[in-house]
């Protein structure tokens, strides 16, 4: 019976929601250069509709003119990109320079975590970057490992946890965060956060370590920190700082800048930023609400936000009569976790405890047409109470004939 019910608990609800559940039409939001308008993207009636916050519609050539820097490929194609926008020439290569991308969701944050990294030689002096023969971690002190032979290279190690010691880091360490690729046009080496919350910066020059400790608030924590490699190299990475703020880490200087935007929780909400020649697009989606804030691309002062809201699906009608029948929910998965395991959502309200007793009615008015002795299933009918559906189903699947 606690099988079924368990099992209950993970399918009916998930068969509900796969035949009731509606997607919301969350609409693609870009800021426009040339008119300093929001240009929205979205599907209605099953047409793509293209308009502008005045109501404006577009065709789909007319769309991508007024978003001369995000389809300046298509533009070129056509003949159709400027030649100036508010007085600055399209050079391509600048073009390109500026132009960056970054996407966050919440199951990024809330993942396993590698437990060796590469370090890779930031001034080879070759083209391309080569992937090192050891990795390393930082656990009471940092350790190289050779892939090969799964030894410890103990010079290595030494000469590097000095390094971080003189520094001031505690050992272990709480976060490591970097882009452990070859495919990116330079290495920054890793950004980490130790025991006491401080943050460092360590790659490898030559093979000699370079470490620099990045001053931060006393009553600043860190969350979570997305390293990029944008073209023009103005920061080092995304951080998500313990106020929900969006941070970036500028390049070379190391300050932390706060980005003018509210609203954003790591563990529940998307995240998109685009930047080009005029702006930074910063999206951030959540259960109910979308936000797009625009940014200065020079100082990151805001220029202009558009809000758009709609129901949780849990408000919504559908919502609520899956929490009127389904006392509890229980999935394996979570959209804003990588992890599997059980997570339990339980229904808001109290209509779920009416729906329980009226199973608990069908299931006595079930034993009095049997004629079969109540007494002999008071258990049954505490579980179908407190259980709802799902001891219902469990309890006529597996009847009770312990007494006979």
């Amino acid at each position: 019976m606690l099988v079924t019910i368990i099992t209950c608990t993970i399918i009916l609800p998930s068969v509900y929601w796969m035949a009731f559940d509606k997607p919301i039409n969350v609409p693609f939001v870009m800021y426009s250069c040339t008119d300093d308008d929001f240009m929205i993207t979205q599907s209605v009636d099953g047409e793509v509709e293209r308009t502008d916050t005045r109501g404006n519609k577009y065709t789909r050539e007319e769309y991508e003119q007024k978003l001369p820097l995000l389809y300046t490929r298509q533009l070129l194609i056509s003949e159709t990109m400027p030649d100036t926008i508010k007085g600055v020439a399209m050079d391509m290569h600048e073009l390109s320079k500026a132009k960056s991308s970054f996407r966050y969701k919440p199951d990024e944050k809330n993942a396993p975590q590698p437990k060796l990294y590469p370090l890779f030689e930031s001034e080879s002096g070759r083209a391309n970057l080569e992937m090192p023969d050891d990795y390393f971690r930082i656990i009471w002190r940092m350790e190289f490992i050779h892939a090969g032979t799964n030894k410890i290279d103990e010079q290595k190690s030494q000469r590097f946890s000095a390094a971080l010691f003189k520094k001031g880091f505690v050992f272990p360490a709480k976060s490591i965060s970097g882009l452990p690729t070859t495919r990116k046009s330079c290495d920054e080496g890793y950004f980490i956060v130790d025991s006491s919350e401080q943050l460092f910066h360590l790659k490898m020059i030559q093979g000699a370590p370079y470490v620099f400790k990045v001053d931060l608030h006393e009553d600043f924590k860190i969350q979570y920190i997305s390293c990029v490699d944008n073209k023009d190299k103005k920061f080092y990475a995304y951080l998500f700082g313990s106020d929900n703020g969006i941070y970036i880490l500028t390049q070379d200087e190391y300050e932390l800048i706060k980005l003018p935007v509210d609203g954003f929780d790591p563990d529940n909400c998307d995240l998109r930023i685009f930047g080009d020649l005029f702006h930074y697009d910063v999206a951030i989606q959540g259960e109910d609400r979308l936000q797009v804030d625009v940014l200065n691309y020079a100082d990151y002062t805001k220029v202009d936000t558009y809000k758009k809201s709609w129901l949780k699906r849990s408000d919504g009608p559908t919502g609520k009569i899956a929490a009127a029948i389904f006392p509890v929910q229980l999935t394996l998965s979570q959209k804003n976790s990588s992890y599997n395991n059980f997570y339990f959502v339980f229904s808001s309200g109290f209509w779920w405890l009416v729906v329980n007793l009226v199973f608990a009615g069908i299931y006595f008015f079930i034993l009095a047409r049997r004629r079969d002795g109540i007494s002999k299933h008071i258990f049954d009918l505490a579980i179908i109470g407190l259980t709802g559906i799902f001891g219902f189903i469990a309890v006529n699947f597996f009847q009770n004939k312990f007494f006979k």
